[in-house]
Parts: structure tokens; sequence; C-alpha cells
């Protein structure tokens, strides 16, 4: 290999090496109508912890990651959010306070390049059951507080034992009942669980331009005793 080709490769490696380093793109060197916000809020009542987070893209959730400029800043709750990394996000917005109950809304404040503000607010929806035991050998039904769980809402029951940890997806039904079928009992062993209810809700409806946008809010119950019998 001559030393041209030499001084390709190199080129071409360290070119690698750098876009690999930089993998998000400024938000002034993009379109600000492509610009597609992801909003998430996290409510965990035993911690009594509230953690909210932004990611910027281009275009969708499959896009190029953005990286806001001086010129621009997204807020929750009157705290500007603080600029983190992580393996599966190059760049997102993380906001993170002690809470004693769940908050009746989050607001968040993202003001573009173009100097134009998007408000959005999200409410969690909150849910509580009590301890519980559950049959093995029969259908079971739970009633939970809280307002009736719509379509575009996940909830499951995570138990946990012996540093294990079981995820169960109940059935809803009218009257505020959850149905924990003895199928779904099948593989676990009677006795004592520690569980928790975690309720996720998914929407597009958030202010942002041509591509639009969208919203998760999670809320993660309080413990409580589950018995398997």
């Amino acid at each position: 290999m001559n030393f041209s080709h030499c001084k390709i490769l190199l080129f071409f490696v360290l070119a690698l090496v750098l876009g690999a380093c930089n993998p998000c793109v400024k938000s002034n060197k993009v379109e600000q109508r492509i610009i597609f916000p992801s909003y998430s809020a996290q409510y965990d009542a035993a911690a009594q912890n509230l953690t909210a987070t932004v990611t910027f893209q281009t275009d969708n959730e499959s896009g190029n990651y953005i990286k806001l400029s001086s010129d621009s800043y997204v807020y929750c709750d009157q705290e500007k959010m603080e600029q983190k990394t992580d393996k599966e996000r190059p760049c997102y917005y993380h906001a993170e306070r002690k809470a004693a109950s769940c908050p009746d809304a989050i607001h968040f404040n993202y003001n573009n390049d173009e100097g134009i503000i998007f408000n959005n607010k999200l409410i969690i929806k909150t849910i509580q059951i009590s301890d519980i035991s559950l049959d093995k050998n029969q259908d079971n039904s739970i009633k939970y507080k809280g307002l009736p769980i719509d379509e575009d809402e996940t909830l499951n029951l995570v138990l946990e034992k012996d540093g294990h940890q079981f995820e169960l997806s109940p059935d809803v039904s009218e009257n505020n009942l959850l149905i924990i079928s003895a199928s779904m009992l099948h593989e676990l062993k009677p006795g004592d669980y520690e569980g928790h209810l975690q309720r996720t809700s998914y929407s597009t409806s958030v202010k942002a331009m041509d591509r639009g946008g969208n919203a998760v809010t999670t809320y993660c119950s309080e413990k409580y005793k589950i018995t398997i019998q």
C-alpha cells in the first residue's frame, strides 16, 4: 500500500471515529420544522421521585438526535433541563426531583432556534390497589382506584421475589376491575411477593412543528404484598 493510499485510509478511519464521537446534530443546523420532540414523565410512588426527559430528533423517533444550540432551550416546571447521554440516547434532556405525591401536571416549555415557544402539559394517571391474594387455580378480579384505563395505555403488575422479577399484564374489565387469569400465574410458585403496578400512557397530541411529536407518562405505584396461593 503506497503512502497516498495510507493517507486516504487514515482520513476515512478518522472520519468514522469523529462521527461516532459526535452523533448529535446541532439544532441550529437543521430546519426547525423537522424537529421531532419526545416528552416523558415518570413518577415512582415508592421512591417519591419524579423524572422527566425530552429527546429531539430529526423527522421522527428513528431520526438523528439533536443537541440544542445556545439559542434554544427546554424547561420542565420552570427548571432548565440538563443535557445528558446514555447508551441508547447520545443526547437527551433530563430533570429529576423528589415529590411526596404525584403532581397534578408536568409542564414542558421548549423554545426553538426561531424563538417559537411550545408549551406542553403532561398528566400522569395514577392507580392504586391493596395487598391482595391470588389463586393459581382460578381467574382473579382486583379492584383498583384511579381513572379508567384507556386503549392507548398499558398496565403491568410487576412481582419480585428472591431477586427475581416477574411481569404480568392484567386484562382490564368494567367497573375498575383488573383480571389476572390462572394461566398468568401458572409458572409462579405459591408464596408472598412484593409487587407494584406500572401504568403507561401514550399520546401524539403534543404541540410541535410539522413533524409532530409524542409524549409518554408512567406511574409506578407504591409496593404491595401479593400472596399467591
